[in-house]
Parts: C-alpha cells; sequence; structure tokens
C-alpha cells in the first residue's frame, strides 16, 4: 500500500465561518483534527468537519480514535457512513485500506462499496444533468464570488468552480463524498460534513452563491433548504438545478413536488427546463436562451420569469433561480474547456463507439441525448492536439470537447 496523499487542513478562516449544529456558537480547536463548540467535540479528519448530527455513537469514536492519535482509524470510521442506515456501511477493513492508501478516485469508491453510485461520479463529467448545471451558473453565478454548494457529492462543480471563478464551499450528508472531493477532484475547496435538515453550520453570508443541484428534491423540508441557501448566500443568488417534477418518472426520484407546486411553495425569479440549460451548454451559447441544439434535443423555450401557473409543467426536471444576478462578463466560462489545458479521449469511449458502464446508465443519461448516444472517438490528430494542450486554439479539440468526446479529467481519478 502506498503512502498517504496528502491533503489540505482546515483553513483557519474556514473554521471561523462555522458554527456548531447543536449551540449555533462557535468552533475552536480542541487538539489535533478535533473542534468543540464548548460542549460538544467534532472530529475534523483531513480538514474536513464532521457536524453531522444523529450520529453521536460514529461521531464519539472517532473522537476517541483522534484523541488517542489514531488518525487514520478516526477517519476510516466516518467513511464508512452513508445516508442513512437503510444503506449498509462500508467493511471498515477496506475503508482503512481506502483511508491509508487509495490511489485513485474509482480504487477508493470500489474500496468504500459504491456500487451504482460510481458510475454516476466517475463517468458525471459528460452526463447531461452536469452540463445544465455549468450552464446556470454560467448565467447567473457571478465570477470571484465564493459559491457554496449544499449536496455536492464528490466535488464536479467545485473543481470547475475553483479553477475558473473563485473560492468554492461544498457540503454533503456523506462523509466519504467530501473526503473523495478533497483527496481527488477539488483539494482547494472548502468542505463540510452536515445534515441539511437541520440549521447549515454557517455564518450568514459565507458565500455570495449557493447551489443545490439535482438534489433539491430529495430534500423534505424544501422551504428550510432554500431559507437556509438564501441565509448563507448573502444578498447573492441561489440556483436550484436539476430538480425533479414529480409528474414525471425518474431513477431515485426523491420527494418531488410538480412544477406548479414548487413555484407556489418558492416563488422564483426564474424557471428553467433543465433540458434546454443542457442544450445551451451543448450548443456554446451564452446562456440558457432558446432551444437545444448541436446534438442535444429539442427543449422549448428556456426561461420562465415570473413562473406563470401552468409554465414549464411539461419538463421532466427543472431550475430555478432566486435573486438572479446579470450575465456573466465571459459567456461560456464554464462550459467551454479551459484554453491550454491537456484534455483526455472520454473514458466511455472505445475505437467502436461509447460503452456504457451499465444499462441504467445509458438509460438514464445516453439514451435520449444525441451527443452520447452517437459519441465517436476523435481522431488521431485531434486527440494529439487534446493531449498537447491545444484547446482554445484549435476548433476541432473545442468541438470535440463541446460534445463530451474529450473531457478534463482529475488526476488520478480513474
Amino acid at each position: 500500500m502506498s503512502a498517504r496523499r496528502p491533503v489540505r487542513p482546515l483553513a483557519e478562516p474556514f473554521r471561523a465561518l462555522l458554527r456548531s449544529p447543536v449551540t449555533g456558537g462557535p468552533l475552536t480547536w480542541a487538539g489535533p483534527h478535533l473542534l468543540s463548540d464548548g460542549d460538544t467535540l467534532w472530529p475534523c479528519p483531513d480538514g474536513i468537519p464532521y457536524l453531522r448530527t444523529g450520529r453521536d455513537g460514529l461521531r464519539a469514536r472517532a473522537v476517541d480514535a483522534l484523541r488517542a492519535g489514531e488518525a487514520d482509524r478516526a477517519l476510516a470510521l466516518l467513511l464508512c457512513d452513508r445516508k442513512d442506515d437503510a444503506v449498509p456501511p462500508a467493511d471498515p477493513a477496506r475503508a482503512l485500506d481506502v483511508a491509508t492508501g487509495a490511489t485513485t478516485a474509482a480504487a477508493a469508491m470500489a474500496g468504500l462499496g459504491y456500487g451504482g453510485l460510481a458510475p454516476y461520479f466517475l463517468h458525471r463529467w459528460c452526463q447531461p444533468t452536469y452540463l445544465s448545471g455549468l450552464a446556470l451558473l454560467d448565467a447567473h453565478a457571478p465570477t470571484g464570488t465564493t459559491l457554496f454548494e449544499t449536496a455536492c457529492g464528490a466535488g464536479h462543480f467545485l473543481r470547475t468552480w475553483t479553477q475558473r471563478c473563485g473560492p468554492a464551499i461544498g457540503s454533503d450528508l456523506v462523509f466519504s463524498h467530501l473526503w473523495i472531493a478533497r483527496t481527488f477532484c477539488a483539494p482547494d475547496a472548502d468542505l463540510v460534513c452536515f445534515d441539511a435538515d437541520g440549521a447549515f453550520p454557517l455564518v450568514d453570508g459565507a458565500a455570495g452563491t449557493a447551489l443545490s443541484h439535482d438534489s433539491f428534491h430529495y430534500f423534505r423540508d424544501k422551504r428550510h433548504v432554500l431559507a437556509e441557501l438564501l441565509r448563507v448566500s448573502g444578498a447573492g443568488p441561489v440556483l436550484l438545478g436539476h430538480v425533479h417534477n414529480a409528474d414525471h418518472a425518474h431513477y431515485s426520484p426523491g420527494l418531488p413536488l410538480t412544477a406548479d407546486g414548487y413555484r407556489e411553495l418558492l416563488a422564483p425569479d426564474h424557471s428553467y427546463d433543465d433540458e434546454a440549460l443542457t442544450g445551451s451548454a451543448l450548443g456554446a451559447l451564452p446562456g440558457p436562451t432558446g432551444a437545444a441544439v448541436d446534438g442535444g434535443r429539442p427543449a422549448g423555450t428556456a426561461s420562465y420569469r415570473g413562473q406563470p401557473k401552468g409554465a414549464n409543467t411539461a419538463a421532466a426536471a427543472l431550475a430555478f433561480v432566486f435573486r438572479a444576478a446579470g450575465q456573466p462578463a465571459t459567456p461560456g466560462r464554464l462550459t467551454a474547456p479551459v484554453p491550454g489545458r491537456p484534455l483526455h479521449v472520454n473514458p466511455l469511449l472505445t475505437d467502436d463507439g461509447p460503452r456504457w458502464p451499465d444499462e441504467q446508465f445509458a438509460r438514464e443519461f445516453a439514451d435520449d441525448w444525441p451527443y452520447l448516444r452517437d459519441l465517436s472517438r476523435p481522431s488521431p490528430a485531434t486527440v494529439a492536439a487534446a493531449r498537447a494542450g491545444r484547446a482554445g486554439s484549435d476548433p476541432d479539440v473545442d468541438r470535440a470537447a463541446r460534445r463530451r468526446a474529450l473531457v478534463d479529467l482529475p488526476e488520478s481519478w480513474l
């Protein structure tokens, strides 16, 4: 087993933004990898505060391990945690192997027993729901502000934001998601583990933009989560992306409302058909302004201002914007490849076309989208140019990247 990868510690400016999920008071250091609110100790291995409530036994065991100087054991204990008790925990021995020696994100996910979740995370870079989130941020998130994302998963949006636009804070209910984000995907983002059902353990205005993407339909108290996102983002915009419509069938549907139900409960400034946002990203348009183009599937009118009742009710998934900011100064700043950065052939591609991880992945993401269904390997000359860092100067490279035949993968991802 190789030596542990170096990780970013908890940054002091971020610690000052944190609050106890129990008392609401500040958190101070109580020892190596330990935070205290004066009454309770909270583990913070690898710079990720574990502030999840309702897990007192697990928290106490991790605290005991840290007080005994066994940081790797404490980390492995938290890596075993799941979103709820209906999902069996990871195997402790394999979790310790992951904590001390996983060399790729794929190996970490396998060791932690991610099962069908692993393909979703590993190949998110080309999924329609990832592209729709980029387009939503492109249109409404001001460059330079701190982005806060709740239910950030393995940190895909955090990586893109920190590399191109500004600081980022990510939260998730599952500690291991955040650890994979810190270790393999978004090392420069600040991260914190907590349950969105309770008060968000962050001060007012901790960020300048807040995002919940492909997650809002899972929250039980949607009004509470929106209120907390609005509080944490200060006066900045709040973006809810890929929110499931209850009038449509979905994989893992969560607890969705109808399109009109969301608008009546939340009263957003803007509503979007999520598919039109994906089409905008594929078409290199300056913002979500029309029907899907360039390999996307027709999506109709994208934006519905003033959320009139009955508008956009046919959309399978929607996006909502609150406190909308103006258009960004550089359209395509998140959806286009970074000039000069080397790109790789999409790992789903073979010489004979795409090969999907499983049938559900194909049905959920590829079958209805021509840009994925008809994905083909770029020419050898285009691949060579992509590897040489000619994104932004070679039209063939940029076109293949836009359609996700070429992708920008984190180091040690697969």
